[in-house]
């Protein structure tokens, strides 16, 4: 996989990456990761004519976008998909460099264990890892078990994305609890989060509360203050994704869909998400260039990782309109340069303002 644009020339290019890259890269790589129903049938159809060329990572879900009653019918689903996709590279009608990051969310631990139990680890080949919803001290545990013990009968490499999206971490009187329960149960398992994920959806439901087109979450107060708490508790130590935007392109849509999700995007990079949870292909495109990074943050960036911080401790930027200090800027240099390595860097000014990206 490897992003491409058809609008923004570069100055460099994102590197090509797959299900075996490593993990420092991967975790930035997930860009806008696109959910489809597990029940779907034309899934394996759909990658292999390559219909959406900027999706890096998608997510079978068996949760909120199944009914109650057609759950096992979802479950039956998931497994002829996996194997088509097994089948398909085995045949070469697909290449693996050119497959998404394919993940799996689960609705329990109850399902995830039965799904494991009664089905050959070489049918997950293809996934890179399961995502967890409802992710709280009354679930977590139990999942972390069961993923615990499906690594003991396989080799290969899984990951898992928790999502944070709980009544008891969106309320205020339980919520500094419940996110440092988390963080303590997940420090033994921080080489196996690839990402944070929030559920601003579930959080707006608690109060029966929407954004419009024209609104972001973070104007949404009582949301926006939960996402800066997981932030505070999460984003030094993991990436975080941002939360779905939940409009897209139609026939019955003007452009209002995407500018909306492009103000929130700003947003999402300012305050330190990075990608989103997504629902549309048509999103795709506007997430991954949000990620492109700005000559001018990449110079800065590389200049500010290879200065001698023994002899330099400030430096004015590329452009010589601000400060770069070392030790104070040097994780998001880091940062930059992973984000670089991954979506490219744009060739002069062909970013959106990169006040907000910074």
């Amino acid at each position: 996989m490897k992003f491409t644009y058809d609008s923004i020339p570069l100055f460099k290019e994102g590197c090509q990456f797959n299900q075996n890259s490593p993990k420092d890269l991967l975790q930035y790589a997930i860009s806008g990761l696109l959910y489809m129903p597990a029940h779907r049938t034309q899934i394996v159809d759909e990658i292999i004519a390559g219909l959406h060329p900027c999706c890096s990572s998608i997510c079978l879900d068996l949760e909120d976008s199944i009914g109650d009653g057609t759950v096992h019918q979802a479950e039956l689903q998931l497994f002829e998909t996996l194997d088509k996709l097994n089948q398909a590279l085995e045949t070469g009608q697909l290449d693996f460099d050119s497959l998404p990051l394919i993940f799996i969310r689960v609705r329990s631990s109850q399902q995830f264990n039965q799904m494991l139990d009664h089905s050959s680890p070489d049918i997950f080949k293809l996934v890179s890892g399961f995502n967890f919803p409802k992710f709280d001290s009354t679930t977590a545990p139990a999942c972390l078990q069961v993923f615990d013990n499906f690594r003991k009968r396989t080799n290969q490499t899984f990951y898992i994305m928790p999502i944070l999206e709980s009544e008891s971490i969106m309320k205020k009187n339980t919520r500094m609890e419940e996110l440092l329960f988390i963080s303590e149960l997940l420090k033994p398992y921080k080489e196996k989060v690839l990402n944070i994920r929030v559920g601003a959806t579930d959080f707006s439901n608690i109060f029966g509360i929407r954004r419009n087109v024209h609104q972001t979450i973070y104007d949404v107060k009582l949301i926006a203050d939960c996402l800066t708490d997981i932030l505070n508790i999460f984003s030094a130590d993991y990436i975080c994704s941002g939360p779905v935007w939940e409009y897209f392109n139609s026939r019955f849509q003007d452009g209002n869909w995407a500018h909306g999700l492009k103000k929130e995007l700003e947003l999402d990079r300012l305050n330190g998400f990075i990608g989103k949870t997504c629902i549309h292909p048509s999103q795709l495109s506007l997430i991954a260039e949000n990620n492109i990074v700005s000559l001018e943050d990449y110079q800065d960036a590389l200049t500010i990782l290879n200065t001698n911080q023994q002899q330099i401790g400030v430096i004015k930027g590329y452009k010589e309109n601000r400060m770069n200090e070392m030790k104070p800027h040097s994780k998001w240099a880091k940062k930059i340069i992973q984000l670089a390595t991954v979506y490219g860097v744009a060739e002069g000014d062909n970013t959106k303002d990169n006040s907000l990206k910074s």
